[in-house]
């Protein structure tokens, strides 16, 4: 007989018997936070802390301009610089004397460049220095320098000894008589009478002359840059630097663009000379060009006050009664283009005159504040009202 098993007592209450719990799973999500949040610190922290560091950096290249030897740190500087290289203090500033003595250092030289008011950055001139590796090229000695040159062409300058070359600075929309000036001062030997009568087409074949009569002056053909010149260049000699550099520049797309339009390369010269003292942001170029070019294809008046302005002589606001000058350059009662360019242009302009924006304005204001620029549009109605809002009545 087999034995019962024996009975079991009853459970107290609150006892329990142990059961083998699940394996938890843990959540990722906490750890995963985390690291976005420390990502997020950190990337914050480069974020505030990069202004403070670039700044660190160039007040280090200001002082320690050897610092911009390496890639890095000009790679940092850059931005700060942006095209302050490229831009002059003052297009009407004078030459005088400065002088890089024997030894000193480009921070320096920079320094007393922006003291003195020939740049506005002491840093752009060093940057450049070292970005295009001319820091050791430098020569002593009391150069003529001015405020119109950007401090790429002053470190250019310095390269040279100032006995083996003169600078001349030929601003975008100078007439033919302010480039005179600029060669007398640059060349007190060479009068502005002598340019002047230099600066005829004579017996030169530069194709960008084709057409014109040998007495024919080069006002318009003059390309504005600047030069560095041998001390002893004589008046004919500059005038064909000037005329070549305009040709290598420019000549090839001015034939191009009148052979598309049935034009010649000198009107086109006309029209850029007209552009270049209208549109003091040489952005709009390409639009004022092209305001002038549909007011010519509809045999419109071109009522350009440039045109007045150089055959007054000067460059001054008109009045109601210089609109009533009896010229061939009063484009306000003659039409077409004037006889002659009125100015020598820039690139931009020429480059406006040669591709003009197409659009269907046909008439443009100066806003009248420090841009430049202009308010276009497409009827005489618009035009008026233009004018009321930029207050040009």
């Amino acid at each position: 007989m087999t034995p019962e098993p024996p009975a079991r007592g009853p459970v107290r209450a609150g006892s329990y018997r142990p059961r083998r719990r699940a394996p938890e799973r843990r959540s990722n999500v906490g750890p995963l936070l985390f690291v976005i949040v420390i990502i997020g610190l950190v990337a914050g922290g480069i974020f505030y802390a990069r202004p403070i560091v670039v700044n660190a950096i160039v007040d280090q290249a200001v002082e320690r301009d050897t610092l911009l030897r390496q890639p890095m740190i000009r790679a940092l500087v850059a931005p700060r610089v942006g095209d302050d290289a490229d831009k002059a203090v003052d297009h009407k500033g004078d030459l005088r004397s400065f002088e890089v003595m024997r030894g000193e250092t480009a921070s320096l030289i920079g320094a007393r460049l922006e003291s003195d008011g020939f740049v506005r950055s002491a840093l752009a001139f060093i940057y450049v220095l070292y970005d295009s590796g001319r820091e050791s090229s430098l020569q002593s000695g009391t150069y003529r320098i001015s405020s119109a040159m950007t401090p790429r062409e002053i470190a250019k300058t310095f390269e040279k000894a100032p006995g083996d070359q003169v600078v001349l600075k030929i601003i975008e929309g100078w007439r033919l008589t302010e480039v005179a000036t600029a060669v007398n001062k640059a060349f007190p030997a060479i009068s502005k009478e002598a340019f002047i009568a230099a600066s005829v087409v004579g017996e030169r074949k530069n194709p960008v002359l084709a057409g014109l009569e040998p007495t024919a002056s080069l006002e318009g053909l003059l390309f504005p840059d600047t030069y560095f010149v041998r001390p002893n260049a004589t008046a004919a000699q500059l005038v064909d630097l000037l005329l070549n550099t305009f040709e290598q520049r420019v000549g090839a797309l001015l034939r191009t663009a009148a052979n598309e339009r049935k034009t010649t390369p000198y009107d086109l010269v006309k029209l850029a000379s007209i552009v270049e003292r209208e549109a003091r942001d040489r952005g709009e170029s390409a639009a004022v060009a092209g305001v002038y070019r549909n007011r010519l294809q509809l045999g419109m008046k071109l009522d350009a006050d440039p045109t007045i302005q150089y055959a007054l002589g000067e460059w001054r606001d008109l009045t109601l009664e210089d609109l009533k000058l009896e010229s061939p350059y009063n484009t306000y009662r003659v039409a077409g283009l004037p006889p002659t360019p009125i100015c020598n242009p820039g690139q931009r302009a020429l480059e406006g005159a040669a591709r003009p924006a197409d659009h269907e304005f046909l008439y443009f204001v100066a806003k009248g504040d420090a841009t430049g620029q202009h308010v276009f549009a497409k009827t005489l109605e618009e035009h008026e009202a233009n004018r009321v809002k930029v207050g040009n009545r």
